[in-house]
């Protein structure tokens, strides 16, 4: 059985999540450290923007500021999402390591097989949007407003959000699986605010109708990931290399306004 580093970092400022899944994907890359899945949260709350948004345009900076709310530019794309009560999950290999290949859409929907999975452990019925012939494709600044063939409905309402960063054989994924949903909370911080938000979206607490902790849900993710790609996963830390790279990360970029505010 091919085995993996488990890294479990707890609840991890902002711009310290950002930097670590940065400073996984290089080091990965250039074959210093093994294939990786991550689980972290976030504390304190924060949004997190696609890599090609405006956080100007996106945001009400002023109400932010205000408020002490943060927010982070990611390196992958997709829409905004608030991070509150959730769990949330990195990825980072070679496609051969994962036995994914095709384009970026086909990936997604087997690297996300294991969240199918993990639903399920917990009597769910989940499914790809694409399965579902009445879903209509629609596009937001939102992540959880916006409706994609690989996202995760279940009971007709959309599920967390996945993106992803390639380079050639390297892929890079990253996702947020909300346990509640704070939507009072971070809608007044939006600029386009979607619509009847709460009849589209789901957090686990909504479905199961119970709440979840983070730490049932992690150990959920993490054998329905070994259970998925037939994959053992060995508790490890970050090397010292990742952890000093993940630091100059957070100084001299995640914190930076110029990062988080370019487009």
């Amino acid at each position: 059985m091919k085995q993996w580093r488990f890294i479990h970092s707890g609840f991890c400022h902002p711009f310290t999540n950002m930097a670590i899944d940065e400073a996984i994907l290089i080091m990965h890359g250039l074959g210093r450290t093994p294939p990786t899945l991550r689980l972290y949260g976030w504390r304190p709350p924060a949004f997190s923007l696609g890599y090609f948004q405006s956080a100007k345009e996106a945001l009400n900076l002023e109400r932010c500021r205000k408020h002490g709310v943060l927010f982070v530019r990611r390196i992958t794309g997709g829409g905004i999402i608030f991070h509150h009560d959730e769990l949330s999950y990195s990825l980072t290999c070679f496609r051969d390591e994962i036995k994914v290949f095709g384009p970026v859409k086909e990936t997604f929907i087997k690297i996300c097989s294991f969240l199918l999975n993990a639903y399920r452990k917990l009597g769910l019925k989940p499914h790809f949007l694409r399965e579902i012939k009445r879903f209509e494709l629609k596009k937001s600044d939102f992540c959880f407003a916006s409706y994609q063939d690989y996202d995760i409905v279940i009971d007709g309402k959309k599920i967390g959000g996945n993106a992803q960063k390639r380079k050639r054989d390297l892929i890079f994924q990253h996702g947020s699986i909300p346990l509640s949903l704070k939507i009072d909370t971070f809608l007044p911080f939006l600029k386009n605010r979607p619509e009847n938000l709460k009849e589209k979206v789901y957090s686990l607490e909504d479905v199961l109708e119970r709440k979840i902790t983070f730490m049932e849900l992690s150990e959920i993710i993490r054998k329905s990931f070994e259970e998925t790609f037939s994959i053992h996963l060995i508790r490890q830390d970050l090397t010292t290399e990742e952890r000093e790279l993940s630091i100059k990360l957070k100084e001299d970029k995640y914190s930076r306004l110029d990062w988080n505010l370019r487009r």
